[in-house]
């Protein structure tokens, strides 16, 4: 469900979106598709946990190494 939010933001951000958009019913299409891009990125530093266990590779690494 997508839900009405009011934000502030910089004028030249929002003339460069305005101008990728080309249209302005277009602008919250523009923000949500890279908003969603950027939380995919965070997701995807942080190491995946499960029951606890860290599961990354290269933070298990760490950890093998750490108790040798």
């Amino acid at each position: 469900m997508r839900v009405r939010t009011n934000i502030i933001i910089e004028e030249s951000i929002l003339a460069k979106i305005d101008a990728i958009a080309g249209e302005k019913p277009k602008r919250a299409a523009i923000i949500e598709t890279a908003l969603r891009e950027y939380i995919a990125r965070e997701e995807s530093k942080a190491p995946a946990k499960i029951d606890g266990e860290m599961t990354d590779e290269k933070t298990r690494a760490k950890g093998k190494q750490i108790k040798a």
